[in-house]
């Protein structure tokens, strides 16, 4: 899928996984080293592979630097290409999961309801479902969100079914619909 009209999730996407807390300091296009430095992502070989013996491997949410001149060639003229590089090579990100300043955000305010909700997809290809569920326990970072856990949608909900979604976790963060799980 293209990303032309999201073009901040092309920015900014490898930066959830670098935090002064870790021995991430900067991206610096993570995923395209290791699809260069793994031959079984390389297309011109998986292509040829007999399907039985070994999987095919896919790249699913990765962005790459080659994607300013191809996705968005037509915002790399207007400092596209020079911003994700900044971007990749940025390393004083700071402690950006900082677990007090997460529950100061979605502290209970006196009334009893949460500021958050959230949708936890079970079987999401990308985002492990218990370290999703285990930040949202008791004594954790987000134990005040509000979860609702499902299976009807997958890591694509938002595109596939927004609206009802977005309501959804909306009413459930005021406190006006239910939380399901």
């Amino acid at each position: 899928q293209p990303f032309h009209d999201h073009p901040i999730y092309f920015l900014m996407h490898e930066s959830l996984y670098v935090d002064d807390n870790s021995d991430c300091k900067r991206s610096e296009w993570s995923a395209f080293k290791a699809c260069k430095a793994s031959p079984e992502f390389d297309f011109q070989i998986s292509s040829r592979k007999d399907g039985s013996a070994e999987p095919t491997l896919l790249t699913g949410e990765m962005v790459f630097p080659w994607m300013a001149d191809g996705d968005y060639a037509e915002l790399s003229g207007m400092g596209m290409r020079a911003l994700a590089q900044s971007l990749a090579s940025k390393d004083d990100w700071g402690n950006v999961y900082n677990a007090d300043n997460m529950r100061k955000a979605l502290a209970v305010d006196g009334t009893g309801v949460s500021k958050a909700a959230a949708a936890v997809y079970y079987d999401d290809m990308y985002v492990d479902f218990n370290a999703s569920m285990k930040v949202t326990q008791r004594g954790n970072p987000l134990e005040h969100c509000k979860v609702w856990v499902s299976n009807e949608y997958q890591h694509s909900g938002l595109r596939d079914d927004g609206v009802m979604i977005f309501n959804k976790l909306l009413g459930m963060a005021r406190g006006e619909v239910g939380t399901p799980s």
